[in-house]
């Protein structure tokens, strides 16, 4: 026999919500309500609320992985600016012949090998280093580097930092969302029961198949072991 699956997430809940509260209006205005207007209205509350605080989840989640992108982005170009940053010094000592020394203001080592930040932190502290390094080494009396300039580095970490809280800020909104969705699941579970064991006793009389058949319009789902025949008004196992 079919065996009924409990919603066991956010849209499969507000799914069987939903339709419960259209069919339960529908057979209403038939004459043939199964639900008294005490459950549908407690219903239709609780779902409004629980899909509000859904899409606001939603909402949050997709901000999120906007900002993360955009961090990301952000992150990489502050990459490449250290790079070419990191490259101009270096062919420069090369070209004139300076100090080894001098690649060290740079965080670069006498022979101009580079660090290897694992993250975006310290890709943040290392940029803020190197920039630093500049003004030092333009203090001991070295020309500050050019394409690009210490002044366009800053302008890309100040873009890169920003990003990066603002990814904080967004995850953060995405945490308290969930927090609140989480809080509408047990009651939400309650009301998908009550309304399921309200229907079955009214159709205790009927056929099982019959009885499935009704739930099935108020927004029960079943799964069927392989091979079982299918109720008369399904076409497909529900997957």
């Amino acid at each position: 026999m079919p065996t009924y699956r409990t919603p066991n997430s956010d849209a499969g809940r507000l799914s069987f919500m939903s339709k419960a509260i259209q069919t339960a209006a529908l057979d209403s205005a038939n004459g043939s309500a199964y639900l008294d207007a005490a459950l549908v209205q407690d219903l239709t509350d609780h779902y409004t609320a629980y899909n509000a605080a859904y899409e606001q989840t939603q909402s949050a989640l997709g901000s999120r992985i906007g900002e993360t992108a955009e961090s990301s982005e952000a992150l990489d170009k502050l990459k490449m600016y250290v790079s070419h940053f990191w490259t101009s010094i270096y062919n420069r000592a090369q070209r004139l012949g300076l100090s080894a020394g001098v690649l060290n203001y740079y965080q670069l080592t006498s022979g101009g090998s580079r660090p290897t930040p694992s993250g975006r932190a310290e890709w943040l502290q290392l940029a803020e280093q190197v920039i630093g390094g500049d003004a030092q080494a333009v203090a001991a009396g070295f020309a500050p580097v050019a394409e690009p300039s210490a002044a366009e580095l800053q302008a890309v970490l100040t873009s890169a930092v920003a990003e990066a809280n603002d990814v904080v800020a967004a995850d953060r909104a995405y945490a308290t969302a969930q927090a609140s969705l989480a809080g509408f699941r047990p009651r939400a579970d309650e009301l998908i029961e009550e309304v399921r064991d309200v229907i079955l006793f009214a159709t205790r009389q009927m056929a099982a198949s019959t009885q499935r058949r009704i739930l099935r319009t108020y927004g029960a789902r079943y799964r069927y072991l392989p091979g079982e025949p299918l109720d008369p008004d399904e076409t497909a196992p529900a997957g």
